[in-house]
């Protein structure tokens, strides 16, 4: 018996599907599972022992090519995570005999199941659980937990020293910031806030670098311009699995709600994270002590990817508060 699974397409929805990949392999230990995801996350669900298996596609027609070929291998069913016309598609070419999903954007024709999709009351870790109902499969209460490889970590230790990012006397790892946020700019915490927030934390003798993403690279050297101090900015060429690995090295992530907060606090690491335009209650980082910071004003959240307004919600978050927030998690995560 084989089960497929359409990941989700961004990286933090991904992180918060881990859960769901457990269960369903708790479930039946000795079903095998293949991920169908974009390049991109491939080496996070490589790094999850619930998957057996991971096949990347790039978006477009070469996920149908990618949907057509894996036909050959008749799996007995496909779990449609992402909610659009495009992957529920790519699982009915796939020619499973079971294919469970959301209905919507007029795709209940090419699904078998379509469960009642929940009111988007609770985390979006909870979002599938009728989906696992469907086949009578427990939800997984666990937050997400990921273990990066050894190689990863030795080649992001040679890349702390070689960035002076270890601090001598303690051996402890940086603080990363992560000022990025592929939603679109409303997510973002201003740029020069966390170069401010940088010079904070190493005037105390902290060690700090700028964390970015594919296509953040201008948005790095802005911040690395704005402060007083050298900021290293790293991030840019590596891989999710590299990624991760970093993340767990570091002793604390100050970012937006994006990608690499869902990944800093799977591997353990305490996140400050920043809302505005979203819900943290939906989507707040889990897994790691995580301190939320809003300023929630009268529309909020509005989840648009530009501001009508003056973008109140995230102007109204002080590099103060972020700085408290930074030395409260470290502080009670024991460094001092």
């Amino acid at each position: 018996m084989k089960r497929l699974v359409l990941a989700p397409n961004w990286l933090g929805d991904c992180v918060m599907a881990l859960p769901f990949l457990e269960a369903i392999k708790r479930d039946d230990p000795g079903r095998s599972t293949t991920v169908l995801c974009r390049p991109a996350h491939a080496p996070l669900f490589r790094l999850s022992p619930a998957v057996d298996r991971v096949v990347p596609a790039a978006p477009g027609l070469a996920l149908f090519r990618e949907a057509r070929r894996l036909a050959r291998e008749r799996f007995d069913e496909a779990f449609v995570l992402p909610h659009s016309f495009r992957s529920a598609a790519a699982a009915y070419l796939t020619g499973a005999r079971r294919r469970t999903g959301y209905a919507g954007e007029g795709r209940g024709f090419l699904l078998t199941d379509t469960p009642e999709r929940p009111a988007l009351t609770r985390h979006q870790l909870q979002d599938d659980d009728a989906l696992l109902a469907a086949f009578g499969i427990a939800p997984n209460p666990d937050p997400p937990r990921i273990a990066p490889a050894p190689d990863a970590l030795s080649r992001m230790e040679r890349l702390l020293v070689a960035e002076q990012l270890r601090d001598p006397p303690t051996g402890t790892g940086p603080v990363l910031l992560a000022p990025g946020g592929a939603f679109g700019p409303t997510k973002r915490w201003p740029a020069e806030r966390f170069a401010f927030l940088a010079d904070a934390l190493m005037d105390e003798g902290r060690r700090a670098a700028v964390l970015i993403g594919p296509g953040e690279v201008e948005l790095g050297r802005r911040v690395a311009y704005r402060a007083r101090h050298r900021i290293p900015v790293v991030g840019g060429d590596l891989d999710t699995g590299e990624l991760a690995a970093l993340l767990s090295l570091a002793v604390l992530l100050v970012g937006n709600d994006s990608g690499p907060a869902h990944l800093a606090a799977a591997v353990g690491t305490p996140v400050v994270e920043f809302f505005g335009p979203t819900d943290p209650g939906r989507t707040a980082a889990s897994g790691a002590p995580v301190a939320v910071l809003d300023r929630y004003v009268f529309c909020s959240p509005c989840y648009l990817k530009t501001c009508p307004y003056g973008h109140e919600c995230m102007e109204e978050i002080s590099v103060e508060m972020a700085h408290a927030a930074a030395r409260r998690l470290l502080r009670e995560n024991g460094v001092s």
